[in-house]
């Protein structure tokens, strides 16, 4: 299976409905940079815990606080129904299988909750994208 585009306009939507992820989320003041090998890249920006922007377009100039990237094949098995071990969560990916989580580590940490629920919503976001 390989990985296809997230719908950005679901994913916006999804994100800002989601009572978890805001939970998890209030006080983040960040921009998230996705980069879905060279299939698909956008940026989320974050203020105060609310998404304020979804920017499709996202160039290696853009500047980011958090960058969750990988290949298409690793995007393809964290994103998949029921991931293959280690691919369940961003982090074990990354220690596993060589899944980029980048840049400032402390808010990384901080607000980890809120990452981990993002990779839910991701996956959500596919399988509704796959069946339809």
């Amino acid at each position: 299976m390989s990985a296809v585009p997230l719908d950005l306009n679901a994913l916006t939507h999804k994100v800002r409905q989601d009572p978890e992820f805001a939970l998890h989320s209030r006080h983040l003041t960040a921009e998230i940079r996705v980069v879905i090998g060279e299939l698909q890249s956008f940026r989320l920006v974050m203020r105060a815990g609310e998404l304020v922007e979804t920017d499709p377009v996202v160039t290696p100039f853009d500047s980011y606080d958090i960058q969750l990237a990988g290949t298409e094949e690793q995007w393809s098995a964290l994103l998949s129904p029921t991931p293959p071990p280690f691919y369940q969560d961003f982090y074990p990916a990354m220690v596993h299988h060589g899944f980029r989580i980048e840049g400032n580590m402390e808010m990384i940490m901080a607000y980890y909750p809120a990452v981990r629920r993002l990779a839910e919503i991701f996956r959500s976001i596919a399988a509704s994208e796959v069946s339809a």
